[in-house]
């Protein structure tokens, strides 16, 4: 509405003052780059710290050795990402200008609010399913609603981006299950991307003006389940095909919202087919993650007395996954770089 107010204003100057008149909106410049907000929502793929720091689980392991032991950025030591480095929502804050994610929201009281945004992501979330810890897609919308409305955050949401990226790893954890009929999945896509359709709506209706929404990535590849094929096929493909057939139909039909299709580039820099220096990068290790557990049962980072239960690859950036689920800094790179073009055209 703001946008459409702006431009007829603009046409009328424009006519009665015979094009001499010229119109840009606040914060627009012939050379500066625009300052965009982003707000962050999601799971393990967006999470920046907001998982809180406790003994050391398959829930807590962001904070603890192996991850982010090459993550330059900050001191190459964890800090609550789930990757060896920078994770996804990093690398789209380049894309704006920035350096890193904004602030996790965890860490609101700690270091105050960030004029640039906030990350509400958390680990282990699901878009439908959630905890106390890891709050569910539309309980993280509703503590962003609540921030605004208090004025905690800035109720002026000019030029604002949200991104909402999940794994499907909480949401569709029992895929692999025999027992999981098509009838099942169905269901579970339409119960998830409701919710994500939900989300955004909340989202613009605030007046955040543009949306980043991940599509699902084909999860049969991740380590967690092409692990039983030894890393060598997919397996399960039915529910990202349904899941992202809802998206396409109740989502990015929507002006204001962005498809980042991470379906198309993980299969695109994992398939040992692409012809790009990215895809080449990841050809002889395209499925198997660098941080590889001993039993499946396990997870990266776990110690066994004394003992780690996991091994880890000696060249990280040769692989596009990290540990089952998540990619390694040079995969979230690579998947970044080949959005990048199509992000910038649609701000």
């Amino acid at each position: 509405m703001k946008r459409l107010l702006f431009a007829a204003v603009c046409a009328l100057l424009v006519l009665f003052n015979a094009g001499r008149v010229e119109c840009r909106r606040h914060g627009d410049s012939g050379d500066s780059a625009r300052q965009y907000k982003l707000f962050v929502f999601g799971d393990d793929y967006a999470d920046t710290g907001n998982y809180p720091l406790a003994d050391l689980s398959k829930t807590t392991r962001a904070w603890y050795y192996p991850y982010g032991s090459n993550d330059k950025d900050h001191g190459m030591s964890a800090s609550g990402r789930f990757s060896n480095g920078l994770v996804l929502p990093d690398f789209i804050a380049r894309i704006l200008g920035r350096e890193e994610s904004p602030p996790a929201e965890s860490k609101r009281d700690q270091d105050g609010v960030d004029p640039f945004g906030m990350n509400f992501a958390v680990g282990g979330a699901g878009v439908v399913v959630g905890t106390r810890e890891a709050p569910k897609l539309g309980t993280q919308v509703d503590k962003f609603k609540r921030l605004v409305r208090h004025g905690i955050i800035d109720k002026d949401l000019t030029d604002s981006v949200a991104l909402v990226a999940f794994s499907g790893r909480r949401d569709y954890a029992r895929v692999n299950d025999d027992m999981t009929s098509a009838e099942m999945i169905n269901a579970m896509a339409q119960d998830v991307t409701d919710a994500i359709a939900d989300a955004v709506e909340h989202l613009t209706g605030l007046g955040v003006e543009k949306v980043l929404v991940t599509t699902l990535p084909p999860i049969g590849c991740t380590p967690w389940l092409s692990r039983s094929s030894d890393y060598s096929s997919c397996d399960g493909q039915m529910v990202a095909s349904v899941h992202n057939a809802y998206l396409e139909e109740k989502v990015f039909k929507d002006a204001a919202v962005l498809n980042l299709d991470l379906n198309t580039m993980f299969r695109r820099l994992t398939s040992g087919s692409g012809s790009s220096q990215s895809s080449k990068r990841f050809n002889k290790h395209r499925l198997e993650p660098c941080c590889e557990v001993f039993d499946r049962t396990d997870y990266c980072g776990r110690m066994d007395d004394g003992a780690a239960a996991y091994s880890l690859c000696s060249a990280p950036d040769k692989y596009f996954y990290w540990d089952e689920i998540n990619p390694t800094h040079a995969g979230w790179k690579a998947v970044v770089n080949e959005l990048e073009e199509s992000i910038k055209n649609f701000l």
